[in-house]
């Protein structure tokens, strides 16, 4: 089992990494659940300080969706199980 103290440090590292990129959470809650699910496309491209460039895409199965849900509830478990809420 995870630390509690662990979930909270991680909590705080996910508010610090939204708050440096303000438009991700925004972005994120536009597509979901409208443009998440089977056979959506995600389409990723990295560029590194070199100027490399990089690309992977993926397509969303029903597989990856059963996982995902899952992720979500028990997530949402241990949030509404957290003391200090």
């Amino acid at each position: 089992m995870m630390n509690p103290m662990e979930l909270f440090r991680l909590k705080s590292l996910w508010d610090a990494f939204a708050a440096a990129h303000p438009k991700l959470v925004p972005f994120a809650k536009s597509i979901y659940p409208a443009a998440f699910g089977e056979g959506t496309i995600i389409d990723v491209r990295v560029t590194d300080p070199n100027g490399r460039g990089y690309h992977y895409n993926l397509k969303i199965s029903a597989e990856d969706m059963q996982n995902f849900t899952e992720a979500q509830r028990i997530l949402t478990e241990m949030a509404s199980n957290n003391p200090m809420n």
